[in-house]
This record gives structure tokens, sequence and C-alpha cells, in this order.
């Protein structure tokens, strides 16, 4: 799987851009805030329907635009799959103040020119982003981790992806009845309006993450032997649902949808009482987490700067491989400025790690740090103030 051709439009500093790559390793050489990642931004948005840098869709916008039109980004990408090309497209829309009234902002899709939704839009392209902020992945919050989890989950599972939806817009729902509650304007009865279809959507998430869990664990540990070197150290990861402590060990590890389903509806219901005086609910995929340990203690908690770096770069290789393993068609690979911060041996490991993919993407300020014969081997690109140029 590749980019063949990518065509931003008004997204971050990139006013007009088009990019015809080829397959292979495309390496970005520029000074700091001239557009590198936002390159790589916008292919990894193409691939998940979403920023990993933006709080809001809002914000990869670049709003030099003209004040008498909604603004706007577009994405545009023509991709090379082994299941055939396909043209993506999308457009994120800013609120815009217009004579008619206010102008909603939002986000649309295309595949091959037609309207699609998110879910049908999401996975078309795969790619996986390594950047700095990966050691959020490590020594974050959990929610970095359940990020990790989702990004790649649902890159490969449409099913998931679309519980992931529904099972958040359940919980805002949720959590409204659980607040009316609590002031004494709702009846508990109320909650059955939403107890069923949150245990169904959650049951899912649950499954899947536990399932991913399992196939990233053994990926996961073997790229950390690799980049560790002869350092003896063994990455060991494992899910942690959160169903309440008296339900913690009872999930089984290969149990069918439905008594994962039966589980979390027996835990939900334990934590009534709870719920309802805290109004808000307590447990569920939305509290999960992933442990991450460095031969046998936590990695966050006792491992170094670079024993955290080199776990977290071990897990997005296993995120890669994962992808690569569903059909054989490996994902893009985005790898943003993230050599140079390695000692030589940990720099050679993941340059290997990216062996074998139909596409690579690499920033950086420069290519002191690469291997000259690695970089002899790249397509080399100049960026300069949002304007990218052959090297």
């Amino acid at each position: 799987m590749h980019v063949r051709r990518l065509q931003l439009t008004n997204f971050r500093n990139y006013r007009q851009a088009e990019l015809g790559p080829s397959p292979g390793r495309l390496l970005f050489l520029g000074d700091n805030a001239q557009g590198k990642s936002n390159l790589l931004e916008a292919v990894y948005f193409l691939a998940a329907g979403r920023s990993t840098r933006a709080g809001a869709d809002s914000e990869v916008i670049g709003w030099a635009t003209e004040i008498d039109v909604q603004p706007f980004a577009r994405l545009q990408a023509e991709v090379e799959r082994g299941a055939g090309r396909v043209q993506l497209e999308a457009v994120v829309a800013g609120p815009a103040a217009l004579p008619g009234g206010a102008a909603r902002g939002g986000k649309r899709f295309r595949v091959n020119g037609i309207p699609r939704r998110g879910i049908d839009f999401v996975g078309q392209l795969r790619a996986v982003l390594f950047t700095a902020d990966d050691l959020e992945i490590v020594s974050g919050p959990p929610a970095s981790r359940r990020a990790y989890l989702d990004a790649a989950i649902s890159q490969a599972d449409r099913a998931y992806y679309a519980a992931l939806q529904r099972y958040g817009r359940l919980m805002q729902q949720r959590n409204a009845t659980l607040r009316r509650m609590k002031e004494g304007i709702a009846a508990p009865d109320e909650l059955s309006l939403w107890d069923d279809a949150f245990c169904r959507e959650g049951a899912t998430v649950i499954a899947g993450r536990r399932d991913a869990v399992l196939a990233l664990a053994e990926r996961a540990a073997a790229a950390h032997a690799e980049l560790s070197g002869g350092a003896g150290e063994r990455l060991e990861i494992a899910y942690e649902p959160q169903l309440g402590d008296e339900w913690r060990g009872l999930l089984p590890a290969a149990a069918p949808q439905a008594e994962v389903q039966a589980l979390f509806a027996a835990a939900l219901a334990s934590q009534r009482r709870r719920e309802a005086a805290a109004g808000v609910s307590l447990v569920g995929p939305h509290r999960d987490d992933l442990r991450i340990e460095l031969n046998g203690v936590s990695a966050a908690a006792f491992g170094s700067r670079a024993q955290v770096r080199t776990a977290a770069l071990s897990l997005r290789l296993a995120e890669a491989e994962l992808l690569r393993g569903l059909d054989g068609d490996p994902p893009v690979v985005l790898l943003d400025d993230i050599v140079s911060e390695l000692d030589e041996r940990r720099r050679a490991s993941v340059l290997r790690g990216v062996q074998g993919f139909d596409q690579v993407w690499f920033t950086a300020t420069t290519d002191a740090w690469l291997p000259p014969d690695f970089v002899a081997d790249c397509a080399v690109f100049r960026v300069r103030s949002g304007q990218v140029e052959p090297a």
C-alpha cells in the first residue's frame, strides 16, 4: 500500500500543495516549523479520519483565507492498495457567520468521489505514525494508551470503529441521565433506556481490545528485543479492562462477545448505586488501560527515558506489523523526526524494522543522523514555508 498522489488545500501552513510520491523511502528535510510534520499529519488524517495533534478538527485549517467564505481544509489522495486503487477526500469546514445565518462546521469524507460516513472511510488507507509524543503511550495517562489501541484497531476493523463511536455517544446520554438522577430529577429506571445498548457496544470494544493486545504483545516483545540489543530487557503488555475490582480478573481470554456483554452488564449493575451518587459512568471501556512492563515492573514508573522511548517504538512497530498481517498489504509508515533522538544502535534497529513496507515517510532537520547508503536509497525533498520541492 502506498500514496501515489497527495493534494492539500488550506491544510495547516499549506495553501496549495501537490505531491506525487513514489513507493519506497521518502525523506523530507527542513528546518523546524516549515511543514514537515504537517505532511505526515495529512497522510495520517486520511487513514484515521482525524488528527493526532489537533484538539479539534478545525485546528488543521489554514486560517489565512478570505473572510467572506467559510474556512476549510481539503485533503485528497490517490492510494494504491492490494485491493485496487482508491481516491480519498476529507474536508474539514470551520464555523462561519453568513448573511443567511451561521454555517456549521464539520467533517466530510468521500471515497472515489462518493460521500461516505467515517466508518466507510477509515481504513481505506492504513498508516502508522511515529512521533516524539509517543512517549505518552508509555508514561502518559490511560487515555494515551486507549488512543493507541483504538487507532490501530479502528483501521483494521470497521465494526470496532462503529461500536466505539456509538459507545461514546451512549456514554454521553447515560452520563446525562446519571447527572439528573444525582440531582433528583430522573428516576433510576431511566438508565434502562441506555444500558442494553451501552453494554452491547462496550462489549464489542472490550473484546476488540482484548484480542488486539494479545496479538500486539508478541510483536511488541520481538520488536523490543531487537531495539534493546543485548540489554536483556523483556517487554510485556497486558489489557486492563475497567470493570470494577470484583470483576477485574473475570474476563476470559477467548470468551465470545455475548459472554463479555453479560460480564459487563453484571459489573455495571454492581456499580449502580455508586454511579448514581457520582453522576457519571464509573466502569467500562472509557476507563480501560494497558499495562506496560519491563522485566516485570512498570515501564513508566521505573524505566529511564531511553527505555520508555524504546518501549514506545516497539509498540508502534508492533502496530505496523499487526496491520501488515491483516491481508498482506502493509500500511504506510510515517516517522516524524524520530531517529535524531536515538543512539546509533537503536537508530539502525528502527531503520531495519521499517524495511519491507511499501512506503515509508521520514522527516528530519538534517540527514546527518542517517547512514549514507540509506539516504542514497531515498527520494529526498526539501520543505520550506509550506512548499515541498525535490532536493
